[in-house]
């Protein structure tokens, strides 16, 4: 009895190390197939052609390379049927940018001189970023009110931190960051309504937040841009300057010349890409998925509206020939898909969804625009720029033939920074300082 159960006993031991080996075996082949698929995806990765002269190439390539896998990422998250803008999807991307934007474990970042809180604005969430030396000087803070990017959909002011650490350090500027509703659970007009109500409230209670009621600048990028446009739109004189970088300013044209530019054969689609904005465009207004095809190929608004306002997006009269971004030009709208809801064409129309379309900017504060040689929206923000510059609004645009659709952060602040992106930053600082604080030195103050 005792050796059959010995046997028995052996037996199952036999198996037993059987099944390990076999469970060892597969593990080092699925080891072995992992190693083997990485490195044929870093190869792929330091093989893929550039743009040529691309400064800092091989950091933009690795950006390029998460935003594709990002791009696939989403593709089978869409094929799951879940939103991509959902809160977990959120969460997951709040996280991962958290990582690429702001300071490793390893570095030190020094905030001597500086006060960060949180606090409600008109019942909005808002951080500041308060450096002492130039308030305690002037009496009172220069203020910049922030609106970051992220398609009005992702992001938030805590991915942001780093960049916002580094903004207020190098200007000098108290930075009144806003938390603003987003997209798809608050649509349109939510994000437009938080960033008004709090520009308000910082000039309504200049004197109680030890603001300087004549130096209120509003700024943001990409989507962010957008808002800063829209807010100095509708607070005209109340501000003393808008900074908009990189904007996303018009739904009416996807086939600017850079979204040509940057179409299929586009070298760096994991950075900047048609489809990416149009979704972004898609979820701040509200509008259903189904309508994508029709803003890819231009057949969303009547040929009216269309012809009305194609001067705004022609690059023939608003793309200077002598910036030489481009030989391409805008290619116009020619159909009209009439059974699609005029939802579009009321949010086209409406200044503080689309400000490229305001009717009259004659009034706008001085602006700042920062635009990007690799980026849909490089057109978009030159366009603008231009129409102001027209209608006798002082301007400065400094486009940046190295730069990319959010280049801007990597500045300082993070563990990554490149520089065409500290070039902008040097750039904006010096403007700031000689126009809006009249002062030649930054370094003094």
């Amino acid at each position: 009895m005792v050796s059959k159960d010995i046997r028995i006993y052996l037996r199952v031991q036999e198996e037993m190390m059987g099944v390990k080996a076999l469970l060892a075996s597969v593990g080092c082949m699925l080891l072995a197939m992992m190693i083997y698929y990485g490195a044929l995806g870093i190869l792929n990765v330091l093989n893929r052609p550039m743009p040529a002269g691309l400064t800092d190439a091989h950091k933009v390539r690795w950006l390029d390379a998460l935003g594709r896998g990002a791009k696939g990422g989403s593709n089978v998250v869409h094929d799951w049927g879940l939103e991509l803008g959902s809160e977990p999807i959120k969460f997951f991307l709040n996280t991962a940018f958290s990582f690429l934007f702001n300071p490793s474990f390893t570095q030190r970042v020094d905030l001597r001189g500086m006060v960060v809180s949180q606090d409600l604005y008109n019942g909005v969430p808002v951080s500041t970023y308060t450096p002492l030396a130039l308030g305690q000087n002037l009496g009172c803070f220069p203020t910049v009110v922030y609106f970051h990017g992220g398609g009005w959909t992702w992001l938030s002011v805590g991915v942001y931190d780093g960049p916002l650490k580094h903004f207020a350090n190098s200007t000098k500027f108290k930075i009144v960051a806003v938390e603003y509703r987003k997209a798809p659970q608050h649509p349109f007009p939510a994000a437009y309504d938080d960033c008004l109500a709090v520009t308000k409230y910082v000039i309504n209670n200049a004197r109680d937040l030890h603001v300087c009621n004549d130096m209120v600048v509003v700024a943001g990028d990409g989507a962010g841009g957008n808002l800063a446009a829209a807010v100095a739109n509708e607070m005209s004189s109340l501000i003393r300057m808008q900074i908009l970088i990189n904007p996303a300013l018009q739904m009416m044209n996807f086939a600017t010349p850079s979204y040509q530019d940057f179409g299929k054969e586009s070298l760096v689609p994991g950075i900047t890409s048609a489809d990416k904005e149009i979704t972004n465009w898609i979820r701040y207004g509200g509008l259903a998925p189904e309508l994508v095809p029709h803003l890819a190929n231009n057949t969303h608004i009547s040929l009216h509206h269309y012809n009305f306002l194609s001067s705004y997006v022609d690059s023939e009269k608003r793309l200077p020939p002598d910036l030489g971004v481009t030989q391409k030009k805008t290619i116009h709208n020619s159909v009209h898909n009439k059974s699609l809801t005029s939802r579009i064409e009321e949010l086209i129309l409406d200044p503080r969804f689309c400000p490229m379309f305001a009717s009259d900017v004659r009034h706008i504060a001085q602006t700042y625009v920062i635009t990007s040689q690799y980026d849909v929206l490089r057109d978009e923000g030159i366009m603008y720029a231009q129409r102001l510059k027209e209608s006798g609004v002082k301007v400065n645009l400094v486009h940046y033939w190295h730069g990319f659709h959010g280049f801007f952060l990597f500045a300082g602040g993070g563990w990554i920074q490149m520089e065409e992106s500290k070039k902008a930053m040097d750039d904006l600082v010096k403007y700031l300082h000689t126009n809006i604080l009249r002062t030649t030195s930054t370094v003094s103050i």
